[in-house]
């Protein structure tokens, strides 16, 4: 089989220079001759060369003017060009070479020295183009596995590309599908993979648009972070952000998983957030490593998804991860608790949405709600439970308001001990 010519285009004002220099380059190349800049533009609309020989001094346009054109359009800019001339200034070299030009050769040439020359830049060309591949589909392929912010962060520094890690103060999220294992048995295996797959991709989309760092699937559920490889000052309220476009994009899904028999029942993700000090970097071995986070803070995050069930709410948070976001969402404030593994009391938070795109329903649930358990940790238990009654008169499926209404009747009857510090503690994970 012939192997295909590479293409160069030869442009020169002098019909005895074209006839030259085509009679030397092909030999070797295929070759377009052009009298002049303008007729060089006219072949470049249906020829892509591998390479222009363009003389400096010509009429209307010289080969300054051409390849500053040349360099600004990015169909041609990647197009090596060599300037042949008469001119021997080495300030006319030097304005060649800052233009974009490879190289810069004198007439009369020598065809061996011409030859050697293009052939040099010619095989530079074809490694810059096979490295170029190789870099976008590395990129491509490690994009599919980690955060695109991780694989910029590597690839514009290797040497982050090492075990180790570094503390810094970030903010993870843990989800989960509820009774996920239930879909598991009533699914098709392929069924399951392509509803899985489908959920993954757009709860993934949020995370990732919100800067977030998807550290790892496990199964249905999820492990991001926010705040690193990109230090970003605003951590909590993106993670956040996320989780209520989550379960927003859950409805959607949900709805058109169900219309289309894709479903057997509704989803239900619950979500665990926490904010604070953790280790971030690369975990593992010299050969496997996995680029992730570590400590007390990332735990009680994991430990907060599972706590949902408890309460029966979607999106649990920590009191830290409320405070760094202002007022920027609408809560509800839920019990202090220690929970399995964490011995510090920490006060949780139900995110019900974004404030300032609320339903007034929620706005009045969450606010209904508040004030509900403002009465109930004052331990005035009958007005803490007509208080919760009045919240379920406005959402009588509404758990944590019969969870609270039922205890304060329980204390009602059977008050807790004077020294009580109002902690629950929660012994499932």
């Amino acid at each position: 089989m012939e192997t295909k010519k590479e293409v160069i285009i030869l442009v020169d004002d002098n019909p005895a220079n074209l006839r030259t220099g085509k009679n030397v380059l092909s030999l070797q190349y295929s070759v377009f001759t052009a009298p002049s800049a303008e007729k060089m533009f006219s072949l470049l609309e249906n020829n892509k060369p591998d390479l222009i020989l363009l003389d400096i001094e010509m009429p209307e346009m010289n080969g300054y003017e051409a390849i500053k054109i040349l360099k600004d359009r990015p169909e041609t800019r990647d197009i090596p060009v060599i300037f042949v001339t008469g001119k021997t200034e080495t300030d006319d070299e030097l304005e060649g070479l800052n233009l974009g030009a490879v190289d810069y050769i004198t007439k009369p040439f020598q065809p061996s020295l011409l030859l050697k020359r293009i052939e040099v830049h010619l095989l530079v060309q074809t490694q810059q183009r096979e490295l170029q591949y190789y870099n976008d589909n590395l990129r491509k392929a490690f994009s599919t596995y980690v955060s695109g912010d991780v694989v910029q962060d590597v690839m514009s520094d290797p040497s982050r590309l090492q075990l180790g890690g570094a503390k810094r103060s970030m903010t993870a999220v843990f989800t989960d599908i509820q009774g996920f294992a239930s879909f598991a048995e009533k699914l098709d295996p392929e069924d399951l993979v392509r509803l899985l797959n489908i959920y993954l991709t757009a709860m993934s989309d949020i995370l990732l648009e919100q800067k977030g760092t998807i550290d790892k699937y496990n199964g249905d559920a999820i492990m991001a972070f926010f705040g690193a490889p990109l230090d970003i000052p605003d951590h909590a309220l993106r993670a956040c952000y996320s989780a209520v476009l989550m379960k927003r994009k859950e409805k959607e899904l949900s709805s058109y998983f169900l219309e289309n028999g894709m479903s057997p029942d509704p989803l239900f993700t619950r979500m665990g957030i926490n904010s604070g000090n953790m280790i971030v970097g690369n975990m593992g071995s010299e050969r496997k490593m996995n680029y992730t986070i570590m400590g007390h803070a990332v735990n009680l995050a994991s430990r907060l998804e599972g706590v949902n069930k408890q309460y029966g709410t979607q999106i649990l948070a920590a009191e830290k991860t409320i405070q760094e976001t202002g007022d920027k969402l609408l809560c509800r404030r839920l019990d202090r608790v220690r929970v399995v593994g964490v011995n510090t009391p920490v006060r949780l938070y139900e995110i019900l949405d974004i404030a300032d795109s609320a339903p007034g329903e929620t706005v009045q649930l969450a606010k209904l709600f508040n004030s509900a358990l403002e009465i109930f940790e004052g331990r005035d238990w009958t007005a803490a439970e007509n208080a919760f009654e009045k919240v379920l008169n406005l959402a009588p499926q509404d758990r944590p308001a019969q969870l609270f209404r039922d205890r304060s009747a329980a204390f009602r009857q059977n008050p807790p001990e004077g020294d009580w510090d109002g902690v629950s503690n929660l012994n499932e994970k």
